[in-house]
């Protein structure tokens, strides 16, 4: 607590208007120009305004006022003047010697109280938990086997400890015009838990004198709750006065549980046989009702009451004695008196004054009385006491309710009417059914019994049941229910009107643009128990809505207001059920609704206008979370693919965690789990929860983007480093090998700084991980410090490699030398497998012998191959160079064999692949084109081998047969004449004599087995005419067509001349 000095406000005014018109006569002029500095005043003209012309000024003057400053749980300021803290002191005016003054005793007292600890005074006063409740409030809505104690201590409280009335408490608050809060330290629920309480400091702020409760608001949930004086002290009282009044309440409250007890074990102990008992022992109660002149009836009644009270007697005297011999067994009575509890004569002084009274007045009470039976409905003790159970069942009736207005926390709209539903059903059933049968047995069961009379309930007479009072108990008894009607439908009315329309009170000053001022969490319109149960959320659709629909509220709301009451409608009268020798219309019911129209309208136009005010902090309520719309719809899987693809540096993504981190407790922080506006309690605890999972769920997947890639990063590093000692650790298989080597380890320095430079870039990239305490995997921790040790492992290695390859430099020389040795034999060996080519003539071995002239050219080529190497190894030894002349004469005397046997071979293949292929299929240009160039290569042949006319005549046998393949060339290309159709195919089975069955697969190998052979020149023949055939068509075709377009343009032609003659109408 702390004590401010600030200021109230308290306003002077000083007017000029406050003058009177004599003295503003006698006022001196007022000069408005002040003198200049240095100057004469005589230099300025004055000008004279009168005063009343003035403008009246007003000057607030401000006094000091000292206050204590309360820090509520949300932040909430509150301020309570000083003197609602300072202690009440009565002294005299004048201070007598040897006393300190009265502020002195004040401010001491004020200390003394703020050092008292009352909690642990409390403790030690033994004023527990146990003992202080159940409070009220939980009096009322809770089990009584809850606590120990069956009743509130404020029952019990004693209302001479208080030390100021109400209102003067609440002057202490008043600073000018301002009614300020008083504080105090109150015994209050906590979190809104019926179950536990404890105490907190507390603003009290009014006073019901009907209800005798104080409004007080917690400084710990700043809730309001209404509670009596003693579960509360305020700050100037002192805390041992209040703990005695506790103390105090406390033992009245065993001694009412005491008397309780007490009469519960009278009443069961009490014997059965009353009625037998004898009265012997009670002569002069005898003697007196000898001498009265009662009936008989009161005569045994007051017998029966003397017994009772007997009875009663004697049941306190035995369990005096059971207490007395047996202690532990009742030990809640201990340390108590029985004569406490017994009863006691209270005597009447003013009986014989009013007797004589009477006696003056000379009353004759016989007539009076048979006069007054003689007007009344209740003139014999059956019409009471059926007029009385009627009353009961009515009184019943009164305190139903047709809505209920008890629940112990906040629902959804559809479960809300649903139970309204239910319930108006359930009591428009009983009212409809049940409670007219109720009354119909209670007046029947008593009055049947009471037979002929005047309240005789058997009349079959119209006239007669006019005449006799048994009418006007009936239209009596229908008023007593159209009452008991109007007071439930009063009652139902407003209790569900104060239900859901006190919490909108303080909407209906709003206008339709409002917007919602304050944060997510303190709520503009609270409300200590609300009603309506909302959960917000995002929809798809990019909104922000409710679990119910706002707009709902208004019609749902007003229309089970309006059918909940009109389902009280109907409630029949009892005329036809107690009268049933009688006929009566069936449509007889009594007033419901029409009692309250007035009154439901009000209360209906009352709910209309909240409810249409109450949707306006709703939805500006909820446009304020529009703001997290888009990270709501936020779809994680693309975003993490496009932040892949960005592939930001390692401070972007550091940031971004940072970020997405901070808007995570910002939500934590600003979101509330739960607010309450006015009715509703709006559940904002999944949204928040969602909200934060996502920020959680997103910063992980951000960090295994991060390691993933660095993972990637460092598996490249590795990977070149290990490519790079690879190459330097490998070991040589050959002199060129070696060299290359050498040439890279030159290049490894430089490489090893550009890979200690990635590395330590790579190391800075994780030190992000580091600083967010990010654990690594063991495979992709090991690698991390197995990528920092590969530069010194390289560098290591390039030392010791220079002097191993000299040692590999000796042994590939010494290979080399043999390796040239086997390349020489290999050439002698070449040359000879050529010079036997000259050996080979036979034509009809044309196929085997360019086989081996392959493998001889793929020998050839691994020489010519061999022999570059050898030529390069001996410029890496600085060797004189080696000649392959020898190798390059063999190549020349090869080619011409090679030219022959490839162009014979090619030219069979040629002609079984023109012949074995299907005829639409054969390439016509590609073969000629092949024919031709064999035939040249042959021709060159003899031109290469003039001085070896064995080898001559082969190729003179194949330029034979090539020019026998023309013919063929020619059929087949007869054959594939584009107007050679079906007619053309049966002409030429008929000239070769053989059927000849045309299909897409058929080949030429087909037509030779048929004899094409022979009868070339007339297929050639066959060909020409359908050339001839299909030119002739086609002849005739476009002069049809010519034909047909000159007589088109002749008929168009006359029908433009048509047109432009004149002298047609």
């Amino acid at each position: 607590m702390e004590v401010e000095q600030s200021t109230a406000s308290e306003t002077r005014s000083y007017s000029a208007d406050s003058d009177s018109g004599e003295e503003e006569d006698e006022l001196p002029a007022i000069c408005i120009m002040p003198p200049r500095p240095g100057t004469a005043p005589k230099h300025f003209q004055e000008l004279n305004i009168p005063r009343e012309q003035l403008t009246p000024v007003h000057y607030p003057i401000q006094e000091a006022q000292r206050w204590l400053t309360l820090m509520g749980k949300n932040g909430k300021v509150y301020r309570f003047p000083l003197p609602t803290i300072l202690p009440k002191v009565i002294q005299t005016r004048f201070v007598p010697k040897g006393e300190i003054p009265k502020d002195v005793a004040v401010d001491r007292r004020r200390r003394q109280y703020s050092k008292i600890n009352l909690i642990e005074e409390l403790k030690k006063a033994g004023l527990t938990d146990d003992m202080l409740q159940p409070t009220e409030e939980q009096y009322n809505l809770m089990s009584e086997f809850a606590f120990p104690h069956k009743f509130p201590l404020s029952f019990f409280d004693d209302s001479n400890y208080d030390i100021s009335s109400p209102a003067a408490w609440f002057e202490l608050g008043v600073v000018g015009d301002v009614h300020y809060p008083l504080p105090a330290r109150a015994y209050l629920p906590y979190n809104r838990s019926l179950r536990s309480c404890r105490w907190v400091t507390a603003a009290v702020t009014f006073y019901n004198e009907k209800t005798d409760l104080w409004t007080l608001i917690s400084m710990d949930d700043e809730c309001s709750y209404d509670v009596p004086k003693l579960q509360f002290m305020f700050l100037a009282e002192d805390p041992h006065k209040y703990i005695q009044r506790l103390k105090s309440a406390v033992h009245e409250r065993h001694k009412g549980e005491q008397l309780m007890l007490m009469e519960l074990i009278v009443d069961c102990v009490l014997h059965d046989d009353i009625e037998s008992t004898t009265f012997e022992s009670f002569k002069p109660i005898e003697d007196l009702l000898a001498k009265s002149t009662v009936s008989e009836q009161c005569k045994r009644r007051l017998r029966s009451e003397v017994n009772i009270v007997f009875e009663r007697l004697m049941a306190l005297y035995e369990l005096e004695q059971f207490i007395i011999h047996m202690p532990k067994e009742f030990p809640q009575f201990r340390n108590i008196s029985l004569k406490e509890f017994l009863p006691t004569a209270a005597p009447v002084d003013f009986a014989d004054q009013e007797r004589r009274e009477l006696q003056a007045l000379g009353i004759n009470i016989k007539e009076k009385r048979y006069g007054w039976l003689r007007a009344s409905l209740f003139y014999c003790a059956g019409g009471i006491e059926a007029m009385s159970g009627v009353a009961g069942e009515c009184q019943h009736i009164e305190t139903l309710s047709i809505f209920v207005v008890n629940f112990n926390k906040p629902m959804a709209l559809v479960d809300f009417l649903q139970s309204q539903e239910t319930h108006s059903d359930s009591v428009s059933t009983f009212l409809k059914v049940y409670w007219p049968q109720q009354l119909t047995t209670v007046i029947t069961v008593v009055l049947r019994a009471l037979g002929k009379g005047w309240l005789d309930i058997s009349l079959n007479n119209w006239t007669v049941y006019q005449m006799c009072k048994i009418s006007q108990f009936i239209l009596q008894v229908k008023f007593r229910m159209q009452e008991s009607m109007e007071v439930l439908l009063l009652s139902s009315l407003m209790n569900f009107s104060k239900l859901v329309c006190d919490p909108c009170q303080q909407f209906l000053h709003l206008k339709s643009n409002y917007k919602w001022t304050s944060n997510y969490i303190d709520t503009e319109f609270p409300y200590a128990k609300p009603v309506f149960a909302l959960t917000i959320g995002i929809s798809d659709d990019r909104k922000v809505f409710y679990s119910t629909n706002p707009d709902d509220f208004q019609p749902s709301l007003m229309d089970i207001f309006r059918r909940g009451l009109e389902k009280t409608s109907g409630v029949r009268t009892i005329e036809a059920e107690v009268m049933s020798n009688l006929k009566f219309a069936h449509n007889l019911f009594i007033l419901t609704v029409e009692l309250i129209e007035d009154r439901f309208l009000i209360q209906n136009e009352l709910m209309r206008d909240c409810y249409a005010h109450a949707v306006l902090p709703l939805k500006a309520y909820a446009r304020h979370y529009e703001r997290f719309i888009d990270f709501y719809l936020l779809n994680v899987v693309d975003f993490m693919k496009d932040y892949a693809l960005a592939r930001k540096p390692s401070s972007q993504v550091k940031w971004d965690i940072l970020e997405y981190k901070r808007r995570k407790e910002e939500v934590r922080e600003i979101l509330p789990s739960y607010i309450t506006i006015g009715p509703f309690y709006i559940n904002v605890d999944n949204l928040k929860q969602f909200l934060i999972k996502k920020y959680i769920d997103l910063v992980r997947r951000i960090f295994e983007y991060y390691v993933d890639r660095m993972y990637e990063s460092t598996e490249n590093i590795i990977e070149r480093c290990h490519e790079v000692f690879h190459k330097i650790a490998l070991r040589p298989v050959s002199i060129e090998h070696l060299f290359e080597i050498r040439d890279f380890a030159l290049t490894v320095p430089d490489i090893v700084e550009h890979l200690r430079a990635d590395i330590q870039v790579l190391w800075l990239e994780y030190d992000l991980l580091d600083s967010f305490f990010y654990n690594l995997s063991d495979h992709q921790f090991a690698m991390k410090w197995n990528a920092f040790a590969w530069p010194y492992q390289i560098l290591v290695r390039l030392s010791t490699l220079k002097e191993e390859q000299k040692l590999d430099i000796d042994e590939f020389l010494r290979q080399h030398y043999s390796e040239c040795q086997v390349f020489e034999e290999r050439l002698e060996s070449l040359n000879d497998e050529v010079q036997a080519y000259s050996l080979c003539f036979n034509p009809n071995r044309a196929m085997e012998t360019s086989v081996d002239i392959k493998l001889t050219s793929a020998l050839i080529r691994e020489l010519e191959k061999l022999g570059q190497t050898l030529q390069y190894r001996q410029e890496l030894f600085e060797l004189e160079p080696l000649s392959t002349e020898f190798l390059t004469s063999i190549v020349r005397s090869f080619q011409p064999y090679r030219t022959l046997w490839y162009a014979c071979a090619n030219f069979h293949k040629l002609e079984d692949a023109t012949l074995g292929n299907p005829i639409a299929l054969i390439e016509l240009d590609e073969v000629w084109n092949n024919l031709m160039n064999l035939r040249k290569e042959l021709v060159q042949s003899l031109d290469n081998f003039s001085e070896k006319p064995e080898i001559m005549e082969v190729a003179n046998v194949f330029i034979g047969k090539i020019d026998g393949f023309v013919p063929v060339y020619q059929s087949v290309k007869d054959l594939r004449n584009e107007n050679w159709i079906y007619l053309h195919w049966m002409e030429l089975s008929h000239v070769i004599g053989n059927e000849i069955k045309y299909t897409a697969a058929m080949n030429y190998q087909y037509l030779i087995r048929k004899g094409v052979l022979d009868f070339l020149p007339e297929l050639h023949e066959i060909s020409e005419r359908a050339t001839n055939e299909a030119e002739e068509i086609r002849l005739a075709i476009e002069e049809e067509e010519k034909r047909k377009q000159a007589e088109l343009n002749a008929m168009l032609l006359r029908k433009q001349l048509r047109k432009c003659r004149r002298d047609i109408c």
